[in-house]
């Protein structure tokens, strides 16, 4: 009986040791134990999918955390978080836990384990996840800690968008169908470009008045009237596994032809259909092309609407027209108004308004307090853009000196 307890004493001993003298203890907290994910691709407009790794006692336990990072990962992770700041995070961090501890809610897919190791006694595996980030946006939204697209466009009005392919044929022209109907599921009203769509023989006047060197796609875009422009290019790329499409998109403010921003999306590269391809690059940079808007547009909201305002003036009367003109204008806007190039009898100004929601109601504000030569008949309003002419002070003519 002695010799039994000896053999099991040493016995315990040693797996003792083999155990490191220390029992797996398993994370009590909400939060996940590690924060190891990263971005894989946007899968569609509501869902992102995420490598993500988890670490517990057990594969159960590990394979749960791996669900908490994916899901922390696209809340508070990556370059373009639903969680955009810190005040934000406080407020979330009930709702959080909540979405921590009932993951299978938010999860759409999981794949095989991709890696499985040993850490510190403890099991860690990693696997690929389907998240809805849809419906984690909305209920932060239903919970007031965040806003959608959807109360930003009650609150601000959201932008109207066009959106072109610049380079790479028929890919390109897949990605700007693509990138259309994820703005459009996102809210925001898309202008689609028909075949009948041309530069307004106006707007190409004027921009060759300017002078510089024109941009089509620019000029298309005031013809329409957006306020924001896309410009997408596609390139696919033969690899030793199978065919990588990479897009970037560009995106433009219409009046002032300053750009909002610029990313890039790429696919797997694999052997596949090349449209899945290139549906797999837009999704990947439409997420961010988002991020940027809603940014650039809420600063907007704060500082002021960019409109493009053209003036037609006699010859005769140009300059008091400039001068009369230019004085309603700077006392309807805080910013600095930027002039740009023009005749001696054609005046073109970018100017950052608040609380005025158009052209049309912009030539009603300017027209109101105009005291210079002639009276302000509009030529044309088309979103950001205003064409008026002082009538009455001489013959007016549009032409390129």
């Amino acid at each position: 009986m002695k010799k039994f307890l000896v053999m099991l004493t040493i016995a315990a001993t040693l797996f003792g040791f083999g155990c490191g003298g220390k029992k797996c203890v398993f994370n009590s907290q909400t939060t996940p134990a590690i924060y190891e994910a990263t971005f894989v691709e946007s899968s569609n407009s509501g869902e992102v999918m995420v490598k993500a790794s988890g670490i517990g006692c057990s594969i159960e336990q590990a394979t749960e955390e791996a669900k908490k990072t994916a899901i922390w990962f696209v809340l508070e992770g990556g370059d373009k978080p639903i969680l955009k700041n810190q005040n934000e995070k406080l407020k979330a961090a009930g709702l959080e836990a909540q979405m921590y501890a009932n993951t299978a809610k938010y999860i759409r897919w999981t794949s095989d384990i991709k890696s499985k190791t040993k850490d510190g006694g403890k099991t860690k595996l990693t696997y690929i996840f389907k998240v809805d980030a849809a419906m984690l946006t909305q209920e932060l939204a239903a919970a007031e800690i965040i806003t959608t697209e959807d109360e930003l466009g009650e609150q601000l009005g959201l932008p109207t968008i066009s959106v072109f392919a610049d380079k790479g044929g028929d890919s390109a022209k897949i990605a700007v169908t693509v990138l259309q109907e994820y703005l459009q599921d996102n809210s925001y009203e898309v202008y689609k470009q028909a075949q009948s769509d041309k530069v307004n023989s106006l707007v190409s006047k004027l921009s060759a008045l300017e002078g510089g060197e024109t941009d089509p796609q620019h000029d298309l875009a005031l013809s329409l009237g957006t306020d924001i422009y896309a410009k997408v290019s596609m390139l696919s790329q033969n690899g030793s596994v199978g065919t990588k499409a990479t897009v970037t998109i560009e995106v433009y403010e219409t009046a002032s032809g300053k750009m909002l921003g610029s990313t890039t999306g790429y696919s797997a590269e694999r052997r596949a259909d090349p449209n899945a391809l290139v549906q797999e690059a837009v999704n990947d940079a439409s997420m961010k092309v988002l991020s940027q808007i809603k940014k650039e547009w809420m600063e907007m909201s704060k500082k002021g609407k960019p409109f493009k305002v053209t003036v037609l003036a006699s010859a005769a009367n140009g300059s008091a027209v400039d001068e009369a003109v230019y004085g309603s204008l700077k006392a309807l806007s805080q910013r600095p108004i930027k002039r740009q190039a023009g005749g001696k009898s054609t005046f073109s100004y970018i100017i950052y308004i608040k609380d005025i929601q158009n052209a049309y109601e912009l030539f009603q504000a300017v027209k109101k307090s105009y005291n210079g030569p002639g009276t302000l008949e509009k030529v044309s309003d088309s979103g950001s853009f205003l064409v008026f002419k002082a009538a009455g002070d001489g013959e007016i003519e549009l032409t390129i000196e």
